[in-house]
């Protein structure tokens, strides 16, 4: 499609998947993109608190699935619900994530493989059969991995995600090249510092200052200040795009 074409950021009609869909960043990003016309899948361990028995009447473009990213089993099944309320999953944005605070010396080996379950292999659940299914339904397709320029830049007491957020990265590239000929594209959004519920205790506390002054536009993230990039990779304006990471940080990442 031309790069002049006036709908070339539309993402209507599409099947999104959106992982840890029921709060935070990502229950915003599933109503973000069901008010452009996407029919959007929220996939999370539990409904969100705003949930109702008549939800779908309500909101038919939403549809709430609960299953653990981590349980590939409970994935199957959730894309099994997903096709038959709406079709074939063609974008996934892979949110779900957890974090754990605890230096290098108190990181148990139980606190790492909890972070990585759901981090990088419940990631890769939810990418791999979104593109097994893709693939046998010979659609092209998006999956779009939340990192965070932690993989970069290591925050102490945060080492296990630090390092979870990496594997992402390199995740991101790995599927991006073996899915191109699928016409798959695999990319990534690194967001800087964005209040979330993994990090609310930080974010409320003296180092919410800490992190403003430091950052060159001298605030935090927004929910909002994602969904460009999030509309970008999910379109076909991002149609030539693949193994990528854009980073959405307000210049943190340039102080070093």
């Amino acid at each position: 499609m031309s790069a002049n074409h006036p709908n070339i950021f539309s993402v209507k009609d599409k099947v999104i998947a959106v992982t840890g869909g029921s709060s935070g960043l990502g229950h915003h990003m599933v109503h973000t993109l069901a008010a452009h016309g996407a029919k959007v899948v929220s996939i999370a361990r539990s409904h969100p608190v705003t949930s109702c028995a008549d939800c779908e009447t309500i909101k038919p473009d939403i549809l709430h699935i609960c299953a653990d990213v981590a349980d590939s089993a409970d994935i199957a099944a959730a894309f099994d619900e997903a096709e038959k309320h709406f079709g074939t999953v063609s974008v996934v944005f892979n949110n779900a994530g957890i974090a754990c605070k605890a230096s290098a010396l108190k990181t148990t080996a139980e606190m790492m493989e909890q972070v990585f379950a759901v981090n990088v292999v419940g990631a890769f659940n939810v990418a791999q059969e979104a593109a097994r299914r893709m693939i046998e339904a010979k659609i092209a397709g998006a999956i779009i991995n939340t990192t965070s320029i932690l993989k970069n830049m290591p925050q102490k007491g945060a080492v296990a995600y630090s390092m979870s957020k990496a594997a992402l990265a390199q995740m991101t590239r790995a599927l991006a090249l073996e899915w191109a000929a699928h016409n798959i594209r695999v990319n990534a959004i690194a967001p800087g510092w964005f209040p979330t519920g993994i990090n609310q205790e930080l974010m409320t506390g003296p180092a919410s200052n800490y992190l403003k002054a430091k950052n060159p536009m001298r605030r935090l993230g927004e929910n909002g200040d994602l969904e460009g990039a999030l509309l970008l990779l999910a379109s076909n304006a991002g149609g030539y795009m693949t193994g990528t990471t854009i980073t959405v940080d307000g210049g943190h990442s340039l102080q070093g």
